[in-house]
């Protein structure tokens, strides 16, 4: 019984290591590149998914703020209210989703500033 057991085992071979297992939602921490007119911005975000409804947090130089928003297959739709010198400003960032959800990319409107694009990729755990 046990010559059997090891020659099963060796006719499997050496296993090859797993690979994790590829994001099925948006959830998680991400780092992004702003481009706007006055210059590169390098924000966070941190989302979370349910279902077509998106929550989380927006990180950048002037703090840190609640998200929300949707994702309708790949189009994604956010926005947050940031107070910036003194002013509250309501950010709306649009854009698609890649397929392997590992990276997406838009446009943001940000009133008094026009509109930027933007990109984002995972962030390394």
């Amino acid at each position: 019984m046990l010559v059997l057991a090891l020659a099963f085992l060796f006719a499997l071979g050496p296993q090859a290591p797993q690979k994790p297992a590829p994001p099925t939602t948006i959830s998680g921490k991400w780092a992004m590149t702003l481009e706007m007119p006055t210059g590169t911005a390098t924000p966070s975000l941190e989302l979370v998914q349910n279902g077509e409804k998106i929550s989380g947090s927006y990180q950048g130089r002037y703090g840190k703020f609640p998200v929300t928003g949707s994702l309708k297959k790949n189009a994604l739709v956010f926005t947050f209210t940031m107070s910036a010198e003194g002013q509250e400003v309501v950010m709306t960032f649009t854009g698609e989703v890649a397929a392997d959800l590992l990276s997406m990319k838009g446009t943001a409107d940000m009133p008094g500033l026009g509109e930027a694009a933007w990109s984002a990729k995972r962030a390394e755990k």
